[in-house]
């Protein structure tokens, strides 16, 4: 979720900041700047305490690698350019909310209000499982041909969507997407086409450097055109699932360490109170051996991943021996 900035109503994120250079039209795209920082978020707490030092940089290196590669495979995209190591110009779309009423079929240039996920195995920590025990989705509707277990790898990928631009993400039926959305049913179907396309380039790719990659999302705008193109960022240890020799190689390392601290049931009953967000409980601090960690599997993946050796890290397979050394001494 993004803040306006008063003084020049660019976005503030928790992860990645906005300049708007040119607000977009309902005719024209526009142009911003995204700066991607050391910060990161979890469980809608918003900016945790810890920076990760060099984050912010290897996620813009990595979106703007996948933006190029899938550029090649036909696949559209926000992406216009590096403008250094942690920023990047992209296209901009209107951001109009569908509970406001701002959204009507036959609209162009806006934000798709959608997170379209893919799904090619379900790790412990996925939604899936909460999700089923809790009664809120039947895994037959995910395609499934039997109740799935932690750790299940599938036959074939599936999809899932849910909202974005409400103030918690929840799931919904496609029809439900579709009708939030404006969109055809036509148009639906290719949001689903064009993930998996992309799903399947970061599988290979991810499989070239010796990690399965379990999970992911992606998110589109209709522009001006009446296409469906790729914008926000993909294909990074923040939007997607990684493991090597089952050890997490993304974010979700970060959300497994606060899932062992109390804070972790403390914010969780907060939100199931609703409490404003603004009065959660502040987390406490990381320890400066896994910030350390982290930030080496960031960088490593990254220059793993675009081949660019704009780091020199340890390989990944260290990464994880010091990650499973932390987890050994500490829990």
């Amino acid at each position: 979720m993004h803040k306006k900035n008063p003084n020049r109503g660019d976005l503030l994120g928790s992860v990645k900041d906005l300049e708007i250079k040119k607000p977009a039209t309902e005719k024209k795209a526009g142009i911003g700047i995204f700066t991607f920082t050391d910060d990161y978020s979890i469980f809608d707490y918003g900016k945790m305490p810890d920076a990760i030092p060099f984050k912010g940089e290897a996620l813009c290196r990595m979106a703007a690698y996948n933006f190029l590669q899938l550029k090649k495979l036909g696949i559209k995209s926000h992406f216009q350019k590096l403008v250094s190591g942690n920023r990047m110009q992209v296209d901009l779309f209107r951001v109009l909310y569908p509970q406001k009423s701002e959204l009507k079929l036959g609209m162009h240039n806006y934000l798709v209000p959608l997170e379209v996920i893919y799904r090619n195995s379900l790790p412990e920590a996925s939604s899936v499982f909460k999700r089923i025990e809790s009664g809120q989705l039947d895994w037959k509707t995910l395609g499934l041909e039997k109740k799935p277990v932690a750790g299940e790898k599938l036959s074939k990928p599936i999809t899932d969507i849910s909202t974005k631009l409400e103030p918690t993400d929840r799931y919904l039926s496609w029809e439900e997407a579709r009708k939030i959305s404006a969109l055809t049913k036509k148009q639906i179907e290719e949001l689903k086409e064009t993930a998996l396309k992309i799903n399947d380039f970061l599988n290979k790719k991810a499989e070239k450097i010796g990690l399965e990659h379990a999970d992911g999302k992606v998110e589109f705008a209709l522009n001006q055109k009446n296409e469906l193109i790729l914008v926000d960022v993909l294909g990074t240890l923040d939007e997607d699932r990684f493991l090597f020799n089952g050890f997490h190689v993304s974010k979700q390392v970060l959300r497994d360490y606060y899932k062992k601290t109390p804070w972790y049931a403390v914010i969780e009953k907060e939100k199931a109170e609703n409490r404003e967000k603004s009065n959660y409980t502040v987390p406490p601090r990381l320890p400066k051996e896994l910030v350390e960690i982290v930030s080496d599997m960031y960088k490593s993946v990254t220059v793993a991943w675009t081949g660019e050796k704009t780091w020199n890290t340890p390989a990944i397979e260290n990464i994880v021996k010091s990650y499973q050394q932390f987890v050994e001494k500490n829990f």
